[in-house]
Parts: C-alpha cells; structure tokens; sequence
C-alpha cells in the first residue's frame, strides 16, 4: 500500500464502505480527483491518527458528501 497520495487509489472495499453510505461513483470519483489535486496532502504519515489513504479517504468522503448535501 502506497503511503504517497499520488501512487494511491481507493481499495474496492473503501469503495464498498462509502457506497453503504448511499454516496455514488460520482461522488466518490471527485473526492479522489479533489484530494490528489485541490490538497497538499501527500504523505499518510503527515496525517495524525491515520495510518493508511484508504481509512482517510472513507472519513473524508462521507463528510464532504454530507457537507454538500446540506447547503
């Protein structure tokens, strides 16, 4: 597993996780394109309480999903 945001991609069970979440391949396909070009996040170990992307992409997504939905 890449520790680089840019090598990474969401594991099909990350995926499965959000989906369960009622958020869509849309969604899920802008939130990865945000994150590796609207940040400037680019190492795991940089992120406090995160030891992998696929842990962090599942918490981000679902909160950026949520955010938008209630505006």
């Amino acid at each position: 597993m890449s520790k680089l945001l840019k090598d990474w991609t969401p594991s099909k069970a990350a995926v499965d996780v959000i989906k369960l979440n009622g958020i869509d391949d849309e969604h899920i396909a802008k939130t990865v394109e945000y994150l590796k070009k609207e940040t400037e996040l680019n190492n795991i170990d940089d992120l406090d309480g995160y030891d992998n992307w696929n842990s962090f992409f599942i918490i981000f997504c679902i909160k950026a999903h949520n955010n938008v939905s209630s505006e």
